[in-house]
Parts: C-alpha cells; structure tokens; sequence
C-alpha cells in the first residue's frame, strides 16, 4: 500500500515550487530576449546588474568608437610631420584636446554621465558632432531610466519564495458540526496578504474518461468555508467540507493509506503597503493527512496586555479526536436512515448531539433516555437496517 502512495510524485513541494521542467521549447532564449524587460526583472540580482554594468559599458564604447570615426573622417587626427599642425578640415577639430581612442573613450563616458568637459570638449565646427553628442544623450538617458524603472519594479515585487507565509506540515480529517472535513493551517507572520485574501483548493489525481482516456494531473476543485475567502489576523483554520460534490466524499482511512492524488494550496492576496498580489503554495499527499486528528487551539487573550496571543511553536500541533471510520457519503447515508426511523422527538435530540458531533463518545447508558436514543442511532433497535452500516457507526 505504501508503494502505490508513494508512485504519486509532487506537483508543488512544500515550499510552493514547481516542479515542473520545459524541454525543447523552440527559440526558448530568444523568447526572453523579447521580454527582456520582464526577464531583467525576475532573474537574480546579480544578473540584473551585470546587465546595467554591460549596456552603459557598450554604450560607451560604441560611441567612442562613433566619435573617433567623426574626428577621422573631419581630419582631426592627421598631423603635419613637421610643423605638427593638424591638417584636417576647418580651424577646429570637432573634439578639442582628443586625438587617440582612448581620449576619446574617457570623452564619451564624460558626455553621457554629464561630469562636465576638462581637457576634452566638443566644438562647433562639426554639425554632425552635435548631432551625434544628442543621441549619445538620449541614449544615456533611456538606460538611466529603464535601470531605475526594473530596479524599483524588482525592489518591490513580490517575492517567489515567502517565508513569512506557514501552511500546517500537516492535514486533518475530522468532524465539525456532524460532518466530516478536511482542514489545515495557514499563518501569515507579517501580514502581506491583508487585502482580499483567497485561498484556491484543487485535487490533482489520475482520471479516467468515459472513452478509457486516461487524465494525469485531472483538476477537481474542492469548496471551502466563505468561498475560501479568510482573515490571516491570526492562524487560522482552512476548512473544506466532504459533502457529496467533494473528490473526498467516497475516501475512508484505509483509502486514506492506498490513494494517489495530491491536494494544492494556492493562498493570494495583498499587501497593505504597495497593493502588489503575493501568493504561496504548498501541497498535500495522502501521507500528510491525518484521520481522526484535529488541530489544537493557539490563539488566546492575555488579558494582562490586552491583546491575543498566537503560540507559534504549537501552529503543527494536533490531537486525537473520534472520527468514523467510514467514508463521508456511508455517514450521510447511515445519518439518513437513523433519521427517518426516529419519532420526532428524538429526531430533535438526534440534530441536536448531532450538531455537537459528540454522540458517538458518549457513554451507553442503557436505562436512560439517551441510551435509548444511542441505541436507536447505532441500529439496534432497527434490524431492518443495513449490518454494514451498524458497523460504520462511530
């Protein structure tokens, strides 16, 4: 049984990653090279400043190499041999002061970061000078702004991996108000999902269609409390109930120990401070769910400061509670029956343990009342109903 679980490899780990590889996607580099402003972007630090570092370097090497031409093809940089008079056109050259390339460099680098003219200076002799100092400038400009741009959008993106957000390390399976639900924890430290928090519950397990198709990776959502829709004030409870539109309405701890599928968490929302969306995600195998366990409470008032306290070292923490040891859809069907042989009286009295989901660990007591109404509820009085049932009983 634990081999056929364990054939189920993850879709999203713990930490929320992927793990998921692209191979041979046609012109995959060149793919990033039309995005390049969102690839500068989403790459590490490191990758995004050496790319600055590189473009305002070739920029101004290139219009080094620009001005020297102009200044070659003006004559500035032919001498009298013997006079030592330059021989070139006009009475000044088109850059005062450079006559080897790398003059010419440090003029470059003096122009488009606007340090100001020294030995080197552009003259009015040349109107293609002028016309090229203009686009170096312009140039300089647009790569001063798009650095400020993807370094702002990168400082305050948000990130892919958020540590401040906690998912419980495990699932439970228990019963609130008389019906079995799957629920985990969630935590969020520094509240960066304080505005329209939603969390997206999905079943991924193999599927097979009415034409023997078979699906890897079939999507089947899983409703929650509010629509998913909570407050991170505190951790907080996640609860999907297994009702017959669940993918878990047929599932029983023995199922429990065979299935394959995986349950994603995806939780998003944002934050106060920049309205930016974040989002993380984790998973859930069938190793990960435990039957019977209900999350312990970590959230309590300290009335000597006022304020609730929240027991972080605790958020994992869970206890042993009675559960059925059927499937949710067998609970339904045994409550139905219990429910129609009842007078209304005990009818009443059944709702109301019901709601309490505590009847089944009540004690048997024979002469009383709610022993009778115990007895009647566990099929005894009933042998017209199904023996299978009677043994579902909790």
């Amino acid at each position: 049984m634990e081999s056929r679980a364990a054939s189920w490899k993850r879709t999203i780990d713990k930490l929320g990653e992927r793990n998921v590889q692209f191979l041979n996607l046609p012109q995959r580099s060149l793919k990033f090279l039309k995005d390049l402003v969102n690839t500068l972007v989403e790459v590490q630090w490191r990758y995004t400043l050496a790319a600055f570092v590189l473009s305002f370097a070739v920029s101004w090497f290139f219009f080094a190499i620009l001005w020297y031409l102009v200044a070659y093809a003006h004559g500035d940089l032919n001498f009298d041999p013997e006079t030592g008079k330059r021989m070139g056109d006009g009475d000044l050259p088109c850059v005062a002061g450079a006559t080897t390339f790398m003059e010419f460099l440090l003029f470059s680098i003096e122009s488009q970061v606007s340090t100001g003219y020294g030995t080197w200076t552009p003259t009015e002799e040349c109107a293609e000078a002028l016309g090229l100092l203009t686009i170096q400038l312009i140039v300089g400009l647009v790569i001063d702004a798009a650095m400020v741009g993807i370094v702002y959008a990168k400082m305050v993106r948000p990130p892919k991996k958020i540590s401040n957000m906690k998912f419980s390390k495990h699932a439970v399976i228990c019963r609130r108000d008389g019906r079995l639900c799957f629920v985990f924890r969630i935590c969020d430290t520094k509240h960066q999902h304080a505005i329209e928090t939603k969390i997206n519950v999905v079943m991924l397990q193999s599927h097979r269609s009415l034409e023997g198709e078979i699906i890897e990776k079939y999507e089947r959502h899983m409703s929650l409390e509010n629509n998913g829709r909570v407050l991170v004030f505190w951790p907080v409870t996640v609860c999907h109930v297994i009702d017959a539109q669940s993918p878990l309405y047929d599932l029983t701890p023995k199922d429990l120990l065979e299935s394959k599928f995986e349950i994603v968490v995806t939780l998003s929302g944002g934050t106060n401070i920049t309205g930016q969306v974040n989002e993380a995600r984790t998973s859930y195998m069938p190793g990960e769910i435990l039957w019977g366990h209900r999350f312990k409470n970590i959230v309590h008032y300290d009335k000597e400061h006022g304020r609730y306290v929240a027991t972080n070292r605790d958020m994992n923490a869970t206890e042993l509670v009675n559960a059925p040891s059927c499937s949710a859809r067998k609970l339904d069907e045994v409550a139905v029956n219990v429910k129609y042989f009842l007078s209304d009286d005990q009818h009443k009295e059944f709702e109301k343990m019901e709601s309490l989901a505590e009847y089944h660990g009540q004690e048997d007591d024979s002469d009383s009342d709610d022993g009778i109404l115990m007895k009647n509820m566990k099929g005894e009085s009933f042998p017209f109903m199904d023996s299978s049932a009677n043994k579902t009983l909790p």
